[in-house]
């Protein structure tokens, strides 16, 4: 199963019969998002003014100091500091997931959990249906106390809603600790991106105030899957400054009147005064992104974007993206394709100040159709040490040039052009 692509290729896991009438649904726009993702803002300050930062509090949630923030690289940086957070949960752990297979790492995650739950830590699981491959994996830590739950079956009877899946991914300890990025609990998050089987991604880990918004993201789709209301000490401890780091969590889904993903990102772009550096799996980017992204380019700011290269799980969407290259290309943004394995972070740095991991993709599907989650870090530190691993990510890539773009041969062309047409479903 592939962790992004349409609606028939990630239900067939699921059962083929149903796969060409979801398609079709897809298709035909009855699962589209009445979600505005059509914005106005042109601001005469920049990323790195207190303008700037005052502003960010429109998005939902505003700036809260008081927290530390760790980068973690890969599935060697990420599983064993997870694991040992979750061995000394005491009080509550709340996993909300996209993909949790049965396979080494899955079987590390849940048995774990297993242990916590028998030792009486109130263990709850989500895990999305699209992503739910756990083969015995759920019974077992349903019958060890897991509290585990699968967000919005997929059943005849709710084809019109096949669209609304949650694809965060969100872990917090005992209300003080938080996890968010690009993971899943698969064997292909395993090892340190050395060969085509061990797929690069990022995540941060959080302490401090900052995780109450995690776990206010991750109570959402808890409510409304189970109607449990999470509360007390368990959940929301007093929480003292862990570090002196500005951290906002940015949610976004579907039933958003505006697209907190799109604005997200798209604020970002328009303040930027120096430089913006994109990396992302799915860069699929619609025309006012695409816009910005020139017009940044025409001011001087240096743009830079980092996707993967042939090894994408995905071709179609590296083919849709390919299409539209021209026309930054043309203003100067500086593209280039990752080349060693299959490249799955979700990341953007602007102005060495301001900074986001989590799961957020250039695409419409993260724009409009699915629960997303992303942390933002306005820290220079942070910044500059996420520059430099995007830096070393583009060490390992080739990059394009225009000239190369425009010998593309017909088919080629044509083969791009193709898969643009499908941009809604991706």
């Amino acid at each position: 199963m592939s962790e992004r692509g349409d609606v028939a290729v990630r239900l067939a896991p699921k059962g083929r019969l149903a796969a060409g009438l979801l398609a079709l649904v897809a298709l035909t726009g009855c699962i589209s998002s009445g979600t505005r993702t059509d914005y106005s803002y042109d601001p005469s300050y920049g990323v790195a003014s207190q303008q700037f930062l005052r502003s960010l509090a429109a998005l939902k949630n505003g700036m809260v100091p008081g927290n530390a923030v760790t980068l973690l690289q890969n599935g060697d940086g990420l599983f064993p500091d997870l694991l040992r957070a979750i061995a000394g949960a005491r009080e509550s752990i709340n996993v909300e997931i996209y993909i949790f297979n049965d396979g080494e790492i899955g079987r590390s995650i849940a048995d774990a959990l297993i242990e916590r739950a028998r030792a009486g830590v109130g263990v709850r699981v989500l895990v999305d249906d699209f992503g739910a491959r756990l083969g015995g994996l759920a019974e077992e830590m349903r019958a060890a106390g897991v509290n585990f739950r699968i967000y919005k079956p997929i059943r005849i009877y709710s084809l019109a809603h096949i669209g609304h899946r949650t694809h965060r991914k969100i872990v917090t300890i005992d209300g003080r600790v938080g996890y968010c990025g690009g993971f899943a609990f698969d064997d292909r998050w395993r090892g340190d991106a050395r060969n085509r089987h061990e797929w690069r991604d990022l995540a941060v880990r959080v302490e401090g105030p900052a995780v109450r918004q995690l776990q206010r993201i991750f109570m959402e789709d808890w409510v409304n899957t189970t109607g449990e209301v999470l509360g007390g000490d368990a959940q929301f401890p007093a929480l003292e400054p862990a570090g002196d780091v500005l951290v906002q969590v940015i949610s976004s889904s579907r039933n958003d009147q505006s697209s907190m993903a799109k604005l997200m990102l798209y604020m970002a772009i328009q303040a930027a005064r120096s430089d913006i550096t994109i990396e992302n799996a799915y860069f699929v980017p619609d025309a006012q992104i695409r816009r910005a992204l020139v017009r940044a380019a025409h001011r001087g700011v240096e743009v830079r974007i980092v996707v993967p290269g042939p090894s994408i799980d995905i071709p179609a969407i590296r083919r849709a993206s390919q299409f539209h290259y021209g026309e930054l290309l043309d203003a100067g943004v500086a593209i280039y394709e990752y080349q060693p394995t299959m490249l799955h972070s979700k990341v953007m740095v602007v102005d060495g100040v301001w900074a986001t991991v989590g799961s957020i993709n250039f695409d419409t599907r993260s724009m409009r159709k699915n629960a997303e989650a992303n942390v933002i870090v306005y820290d220079t530190h942070f910044a500059a040490q996420l520059d430099g691993v995007i830096d070393n990510d583009i060490a390992h890539s080739t990059k394009l040039t225009k000239r190369a773009w425009a010998k593309r041969g017909l088919w080629v062309r044509v083969r791009d052009l193709f898969a643009s047409f499908f941009t809604e479903m991706y």
